[in-house]
């Protein structure tokens, strides 16, 4: 994948596992596929599938400054890894925090988020964030 930077995280997790590494190398071969629960979606974002199979759903998310990404849902059994991090402001409802995504930072949710939630959040640092999210099927099938 042209402009993403696989080297060793200089904050949070100082190693990202080598098959994360290896499916983010295979993913830039995949092609886009239907979208299924396993999908993440952003109303305000495009994204692009690098690979949908029978195991996971891999998506790459550009998120600009200033960019809300529009009330979304998760699907359960995510992972995501930031390959540029950035800094965050995060609303649920009528609550809003800001936090600071390092780069290489990799997380794990096992429960997933409706809509219900009134979630979104916005990229608001100075640089754009670059977002994998990996979806491991089938547990993401379940929906939130």
């Amino acid at each position: 994948m042209a402009g993403v930077n696989l080297q060793q995280p200089r904050y949070g997790r100082k190693i990202m596992p080598l098959f994360l590494m290896s499916l983010v190398a295979l993913a830039s071969h995949g092609a886009d596929g239907p979208a299924s629960p396993c999908h993440q979606f952003y109303p305000n974002v495009p994204g692009e599938t690098l690979l949908d199979n029978d195991t996971v759903v891999v998506q790459r998310f550009i998120i600009p400054p200033g960019q809300w990404e529009g009330v979304h849902a998760h699907p359960p059994n995510q992972l995501y890894i930031h390959v540029k991090g950035g800094e965050w402001t995060v609303r649920f409802g009528d609550k809003t925090e800001t936090s600071v995504s390092p780069d290489g930072e990799v997380g794990w949710s096992d429960q997933g988020l409706g809509l219900d939630a009134d979630h979104e959040s916005r990229n608001s640092g100075d640089e754009p964030i670059d977002l994998i999210w990996v979806a491991v099927k089938p547990g993401c099938m379940a929906g939130p």
